[in-house]
């Protein structure tokens, strides 16, 4: 289970999913210089999309014994990872124009989302190659 790329691949987007939560999105500054963040559990669309995004690749670890699903249930990850990155952009510029802000940049935390869509397709290929080397040896037999 651990020995093969893949769960590797899923371990860290679930422990990107994880650190997600402690990182800000976006620092601004405001008009009387005082500084506002804005996290993943600030809105109610991300919080539970991140947090089934880690769970989901939890899951996928343990079905190793069914790769053909694994592969189905880690494109719908990287599919829901592009959804996560468009909601953030949107749920940003949202908090932007709600507080107007003087002056501000995106974060760390904002960059995760793209690390965890690299890491499904990764464990995606790892997954493929691995159904690829089983057919090549059900044909030797």
């Amino acid at each position: 289970m651990i020995q093969r790329i893949q769960s590797i691949w899923l371990l860290l987007v679930a422990a990107s999913a994880s650190v997600t939560y402690s990182l800000p999105l976006y620092s601004g500054h405001l008009l009387n210089n005082t500084e506002k963040k804005f996290f993943i559990p600030d809105s109610f669309l991300l919080f539970p999309l991140i947090f089934g995004l880690g769970a989901l690749a939890l899951v996928c670890i343990f079905l190793f014994k069914n790769r053909k699903l694994q592969f189905r249930l880690v494109i719908v990850g990287v599919l829901l990872s592009i959804v996560t990155v468009v909601l953030e952009y949107i749920k940003t510029d949202d908090f932007k124009a709600t507080y107007n802000f003087q002056s501000g940049f995106y974060q760390l935390g904002a960059l995760i989302p793209f690390l965890m869509i690299v890491f499904f397709i990764m464990a995606a290929r790892g997954i493929y190659k691995d159904e690829k080397l089983v057919k090549s040896m059900d044909k030797l037999r």
